[in-house]
């Protein structure tokens, strides 16, 4: 009946339901007097038999089963059926409390739910940041699909004008081009030029036709043989007179201090 220094799984699952000979009920009731592991394992056992009893479809006892039952139980107490005690004066029998069945439903019931609930809580979080990371990518891409078509609305437009840059003495050989509209003040360029230190930037300016040049923010260089594409937005509806790029500190000036190494006539 054991297997090993315990008591196996299929006798405990009878002894649960009372369905053990005499003889081994009692060895088995020994046993899991002294043996912890079997007792845990014998709870089980019985919470499997109360959710098994739940299972089965209940059917109404009829009357007279009834009337048996309650015969036999206050035969058992001492009472009569009514549930009047049968000892004299006022003094009624002690009864032993009996071990609430439902302890042995309740408890792995409870453990489940815990568990269900821990891990549906678990994948709300999951959702929740997988959500979360899925419409910041779809703003990202609504945001750049809106700056791509703008920037292909600007290009294509009859008053966007072209200026090409040549280089100056302190920059021969660099070169770049400039696309300018003027009614959305979206401002593209390019441009190839060397690397700088690090503490230096070039930057790009509008020379307008009236007033003081107009930054179009700074960049680096792509590297030799390399042009990128840069952007800006300059605002007022700016008629340059003329495209620059200088050389200046990292982050730029507010006005142009630097050497000059690319220029463009608008």
């Amino acid at each position: 009946m054991s297997n090993g220094p315990h008591i196996r799984e299929e006798d405990l699952e009878l002894y649960a339901l009372g369905a053990l000979p005499d003889q081994q009920e009692a060895e088995v009731r020994e046993h899991i007097s002294i043996c912890a592991q079997c007792t845990a394992s014998l709870a089980e056992s019985r919470g499997h038999a109360s959710l098994l009893a739940f299972s089965v479809d209940q059917e109404k006892p009829s009357p007279a089963a009834k009337e048996k039952l309650f015969a036999r139980i206050a035969a058992e107490r001492g009472t009569n059926p009514t549930g009047t005690a049968s000892f004299p004066g006022s003094i009624r029998p002690l009864h032993k409390p009996t071990v609430a069945w439902w302890n042995w439903v309740l408890v792995p019931a409870t453990a489940i739910l815990a568990i269900l609930s821990l891990s549906l809580w678990q994948q709300n979080i999951r959702l929740y940041s997988e959500l979360r990371n899925a419409q910041h990518v779809a703003a990202e891409f609504q945001k750049e699909r809106l700056h791509v078509e703008k920037l292909i609305n600007v290009l294509s437009s009859p008053q966007t004008i072209t200026v090409k840059l040549a280089g100056t003495p302190d920059g021969p050989t660099n070169s770049g081009v400039v696309r300018y509209n003027s009614v959305s003040g979206l401002l593209v360029y390019t441009a190839d030029l060397p690397p700088l230190p690090a503490d230096k930037v070039y930057q790009m300016w509008l020379v307008p036709l009236n007033g003081t040049p107009i930054s179009a923010g700074t960049f680096l260089a792509a590297g030799p043989g390399k042009s990128h594409m840069f952007t800006a937005e300059i605002s007022g509806n700016a008629q340059p007179k003329a495209f620059a790029v200088t050389i200046e500190p990292a982050g730029g000036n507010p006005q142009p201090t630097g050497p000059k190494v690319l220029l463009g006539a608008a």
